[in-house]
């Protein structure tokens, strides 16, 4: 068994920046290795490690890269500072860990732990992964939580690249022309309009965003090009296809009405999800929590996406988020996390697999 803070000490050390993982892909495959993990890597680039056999199978997943933004590494009053401590390294390092320990376990089952490239930008590991042959029987995915909580439900995303046409000109004549950023930003609020539902919680709200505008070639020439970026977030109550026909037919009567050309393309699709309390994977892990840390566990809806999500609906399993840090500290210049907090995760995933792979497993289970 290695230290456990020389091993995350370590993982810090090695950037990995979205769509630079290369390098640390090499120290999480020899580093499980020395553990006593199978490994391979994929088309995409994902590390995917196998410990143990036979039925039933736990997977473990998190994703490798980090935002970009270095942070000096250090140890200072009990916490660890680097890019990456909290988003997701400390969840990587204590699924790995954790993992480790189960041949020592005496019973049937296997763990497998899928480390993701490109969770910041292109999703392209996460789509990768999803086509693959993992069959598992409950998923945790790895991102933090706070170790005494466990995440059960998240929001779905929709996320548009929207162009928008018309004839440019001369600003000396500008009446006789159509303003494409003017356009573009009287869509949006029509969008907005037509698509954001407020309720009591912000959880439980359907959301769009404004995130990007890009337009004009020149400050005397009348734009005849803008672009829009507009993030939708929504709870798993509503359904994806129907924001998109709500939003199609605010495109179709804005053309209409406006004779411009408008183009859009769909960049991301995902689901809201919701976990069932009652599983078997929520019971054991709440309950290694409660013998670790002396505490009833505390539930949580997150307002964001992430890939629990994708998980637990394309292999129709029971999924959860889990692992160390405050969430308030992802991408932030004070990125860290608590040396204690991130050991007891340890544990607590030890404890978790043992209990999980001792149970007799159900059609979904």
């Amino acid at each position: 068994m290695m230290n456990p803070i020389e091993y995350f000490l370590e993982m810090l050390e090695i950037p990995s920046v979205s769509g630079k993982e290369h390098r640390f892909s090499v120290f999480l495959m020899e580093s499980m290795k020395n553990l006593g993990y199978e490994v391979k890597q994929d088309e995409a680039g994902n590390v995917i490690g196998k410990i143990g056999e036979g039925e039933p199978t736990l997977l473990f997943m998190s994703h490798i890269d980090t935002v970009p933004g270095e942070i000096p590494i250090r140890e200072e009053n009990g916490r660890i500072y680097g890019r990456g401590a909290v988003d997701a390294k400390a969840s990587i390092a204590s699924m790995i860990l954790a993992g480790s320990f189960l041949p020592e376990m005496d019973i049937n089952g296997t763990l497998i732990f899928a480390g993701v490239v490109e969770e910041e930008s292109s999703l392209r590991g996460i789509q990768t992964l999803l086509e693959g042959k993992l069959g598992a029987n409950w998923a945790i995915f790895g991102e933090p939580t706070k170790s005494d909580r466990i995440c059960l439900a998240s929001k779905g995303r929709l996320l548009f690249k929207i162009n928008l046409k018309t004839e440019g000109g001369h600003v000396a004549c500008s009446w006789a022309y159509k303003n494409s950023i003017e356009l573009a930003y009287e869509l949006w609020k029509k969008i907005k309009k037509n698509v954001e539902v407020q309720e009591k919680t912000p959880f439980f709200s359907t959301i769009p965003n404004l995130t990007q505008i890009e337009g004009g070639s020149a400050p005397n020439v009348v734009p005849s090009d803008c672009q829009l970026f507009i993030d939708v977030r929504f709870p798993h109550l509503v359904k994806s296809t129907k924001l998109l026909g709500i939003i199609e037919k605010t495109f179709n009567e804005f053309k209409e009405m406006n004779g411009v050309q408008i183009n859009y393309e769909v960049l991301s699709q995902i689901e809201g999800f919701r976990a069932e309390k009652d599983s078997i994977l929520v019971k054991e892990l709440a309950k290694a929590i409660r013998d670790v840390k002396n505490k009833d566990p505390r539930y949580i809806r997150k307002t964001g996406t992430c890939f629990m999500n994708l998980i637990g609906r394309w292999f129709n399993i029971h999924t959860v988020s889990y692992g160390p840090g405050d969430p308030a500290l992802e991408h932030t210049n004070d990125e860290h996390i608590e040396k204690q907090e991130f050991l007891e995760s340890i544990d607590i995933l030890k404890k978790t697999i043992k209990n999980v792979l001792r149970q007799k497993i159900s059609k979904r289970e």
